[in-house]
């Protein structure tokens, strides 16, 4: 399966464990925001990493960080915690509605390959982390929470592969 940021390599989809569980905004959001929606002002994008929070004694999915990016173009780290890839299957309308996102969460050793990662200095087998970012010199437009070279705190994975500039595979959980 595969949508423009993301797509999952090895090994298929059917066998990969996720998990619905309802957004709670963030940092950067609007009161109403509603990120599962494709016209919202910040919506989530498949291959955006999350965090999972505990709001109210009930877990819900954020995305975490502090929506800024010190330098245009340049990851602010951000892994203090661990984070779940936020994959929406195509034709999944529900979603927007009941606003649960969908993540996987397992088994490690999946691989995956992303375009929402900062290869710059990457090599294979380097750990990656999650941190801001706004795409390159801004490209996204807002941040996003993606991949870079890990530096502390929780490496999500190892890159497998590289296909190019800001376009790599990874296997999740090692």
């Amino acid at each position: 399966m595969a949508g423009k940021y993301i797509e999952l390599i090895n090994p298929g989809y059917s066998t990969l464990w996720t998990r619905d569980l309802p957004y709670l905004a963030g940092s950067g959001d609007a009161a109403a925001v509603n990120p599962l929606n494709p016209d919202d002002d910040r919506p989530l994008v498949e291959g955006e990493f999350l965090q999972l929070t505990d709001s109210s004694n009930k877990p819900r999915f954020t995305r975490g960080g502090d929506n800024v990016v010190t330098v245009t173009g340049v990851p602010d780290g951000e892994s203090s915690v661990p984070a779940w890839l936020y994959f929406q299957e195509k034709g999944r309308y529900d979603a927007q509605s009941t606003k649960m996102c969908h993540c996987i969460i397992g088994p490690s050793n999946f691989e995956f390959r992303t375009r929402l990662i900062y290869s710059s200095g990457l090599s294979v087998n380097d750990q990656v982390s999650v941190w801001d970012w706004d795409g390159a010199s801004g490209a996204f437009g807002i941040t996003r929470r993606c991949l870079s070279a890990f530096s502390a705190g929780y490496a999500i994975g190892r890159v497998s592969r590289i296909y190019g500039t800001n376009d790599c595979a990874v296997i999740f959980g090692i």
